[in-house]
């Protein structure tokens, strides 16, 4: 059993990253989302094997440090800008990255996996979506969805971006012959490209990060 955080302490986690998002309309809507992620999500290791991720983010709450070298990445890229997002999409790309694998092992802390879930982008990018009653039936086809008449468009819209950044994360790295009957979207736009460049950076064994706390 993993000890349990309020949602405030949650949070408070990534305070520091969240100051890299200039949107408070965007800070705020990963703030609620952050206060909902499952409590072993900050206790875990960003890789249950190991083998993919280096050394600071192995061991207990190495899947934190691996956001939170992500989201230094994200905000370092911010200002060379290589994609030309505009300061609205990068903040939406920012917030997708500190979300991108909240939901690594499994929905919630009852269900939690040993092992990292191949589906993960799939089930954090829907936990985003679910929170703000937006049904997107196919992953891999973000032109169609339903949603509640209720949400705004300066909610609606941001949540979108994030949701579909999270959901296409992993790249090119998108089937596995443990996961036969699962094919992530890939990245097809620039949010959705930065957002895995980041990742793709905190991800590798090369680039050794400190002071992330």
């Amino acid at each position: 059993m993993y000890p349990i955080l309020t949602a405030e302490q949650k949070v408070a986690v990534f305070k520091k990253e969240l100051s890299y998002i200039e949107s408070p309309i965007v800070r705020t809507i990963v703030e609620d989302l952050l206060s909902e992620v499952p409590n072993y999500f900050f206790e875990i290791p960003a890789s249950s094997t190991g083998k993919y991720h280096p050394d600071y983010a192995l061991g207990k709450g190495g899947l934190v440090r691996h956001t939170k070298a992500a989201a230094l990445f994200a905000n370092i890229l911010s200002t060379p800008n290589p994609l030309n997002l505009t300061r609205f999409q990068l903040d939406c790309a920012i917030g997708a990255v500190i979300l991108h694998d909240t939901r690594k092992s499994g929905l919630d802390d009852n269900v939690k996996s040993d092992y990292t879930r191949f589906d993960h982008p799939i089930l954090a990018a829907k936990a985003v979506l679910n929170t703000y009653g937006i049904d997107m039936p196919d992953m891999n086809n973000f032109a169609i969805y339903s949603f509640n008449p209720e949400i705004t468009r300066d909610i609606l819209e941001p949540v979108l971006f994030i949701a579909y950044a999270i959901a296409s994360h992993m790249g090119q790295w998108n089937t596995s012959k443990y996961s036969p009957d699962i094919v992530l979207p890939t990245p097809t736009t620039p949010i959705q490209q930065f957002v895995h460049m980041c990742d793709y950076l905190a991800s590798r064994k090369e680039l050794d990060i400190k002071n992330l706390f």
